[in-house]
C-alpha cells in the first residue's frame, strides 16, 4: 500500500464564521493557545508521518504564507511547505482539485483548518491506518451527543454502522437547509462527517465528473464527490477516538483555548 506523506490544507474560503476572532488577519492564524490555528494543523500532519504539506489559499494572505514557510523544517512541523492561491473560493472540492499535481498517484490527506482534534493518536493517522486497511479513500466520522451538539455547526446525520474503528457509510445526505448547529433529529447521538480526509488519486477524475454535471460558476463542494465514490464502493468512514472540536464557532473555539493549554 502506498504510504500517505503528503495533505492539503484548504484555506481559500471567505471563513465568515471566524471573521470576528482573527482580527483582520487570515482567519488560519487564529491562535490556539498561542500558536497559529494552521500550525496545529501542520504538526497534527507531522505527527502523522506526513512530510509535505500544501496550503491552498486565497489571494491577499501574505500573513498566512509567510507563516507557513517560516515554519516547514522547525521542529514538529514538516519539512517542506508548497503554497498555491486558490483565485476564487470555489468550493472545498475544487481547493482539493488544486492537489492533483502535489499528490500525483498517491494518496493525499486533506486537513481542515477550523477543525482540530485532542486524542491518544493524531486524526489523519487514524485515517491512514483505515485507509491502509480497506484500500478506499476515507473521511473521519465524529459521534455528536445531545449534551455536546451546541458546541458544533451544521453539518448532515451520516446513517451507516460500526465495523470496529471503521464507520460503514450507508448514505451521504446532500446539504440542504442547516440549523445553527447540529441536528440529532430527536436521537441520543448521531455521526457525521468532520474535517479529515485521506483520498485515493481517483478522487481527482470524481470532481472533473462531478464538475461536468454542474451551471457555469456553481460551487464545487464536497458532497456529491463523496456521495458519488461512496455509489462506487471507494469511500467509507473512519470513527474517531478523541475530541473534535469545531473552532469555527464561539463555543468550539473557548474549548480549544482549555484543550490545547501546554501543548
Amino acid at each position: 500500500m502506498t504510504p500517505v506523506a503528503r495533505a492539503l490544507i484548504p484555506c481559500g474560503g471567505k471563513g465568515t464564521r471566524m471573521a470576528g476572532l482573527s482580527g483582520g488577519h487570515a482567519k488560519e492564524l487564529l491562535q490556539i493557545a498561542g500558536v497559529p490555528l494552521v500550525l496545529r494543523v501542520m504538526e497534527e500532519c507531522a505527527k502523522s508521518g506526513i512530510d509535505e504539506v500544501m496550503i491552498a489559499s486565497a489571494p491577499g494572505k501574505s500573513d498566512l504564507e509567510s507563516a507557513v514557510r517560516a515554519a516547514a523544517g522547525t521542529a514538529g512541523m514538516p519539512g517542506h511547505v508548497e503554497v498555491r492561491v486558490q483565485q476564487e473560493p470555489r468550493g472545498l472540492a475544487d481547493a482539493i482539485r488544486y492537489g492533483r499535481d502535489f499528490a500525483g498517484a498517491s494518496p493525499l490527506a486533506v486537513a481542515l483548518p477550523d477543525n482540530l482534534f485532542v486524542g491518544d493518536a493524531p486524526a489523519i493517522s487514524q485515517l491512514i491506518d483505515c485507509h491502509h486497511s480497506t484500500g478506499k479513500s476515507v473521511v473521519a466520522i465524529a459521534e455528536i451527543t445531545a449534551a455536546n451538539k451546541d458546541r458544533y455547526g451544521p453539518t448532515a446525520v451520516f446513517p451507516g454502522r460500526l465495523q470496529g474503528d471503521e464507520f460503514v457509510i450507508e448514505r451521504i445526505p446532500g446539504k440542504g437547509s442547516r440549523s445553527k448547529t447540529f441536528d440529532l433529529g430527536g436521537a441520543a447521538s448521531a455521526f457525521t462527517g468532520v474535517g479529515r480526509y485521506v483520498f485515493r488519486p481517483d478522487v481527482f477524475a470524481a470532481i472533473d465528473q462531478v464538475e461536468s454535471t454542474l451551471p457555469s460558476g456553481m460551487e464545487l463542494d464536497d458532497i456529491p464527490v463523496m456521495q458519488l465514490l461512496l455509489q462506487r464502493s471507494l469511500l467509507t468512514g473512519c470513527l474517531l477516538r478523541g475530541d473534535f472540536l469545531d473552532v469555527g464557532i464561539p463555543a468550539g473555539y473557548l474549548e480549544a483555548q482549555e484543550r490545547f493549554q501546554g501543548k
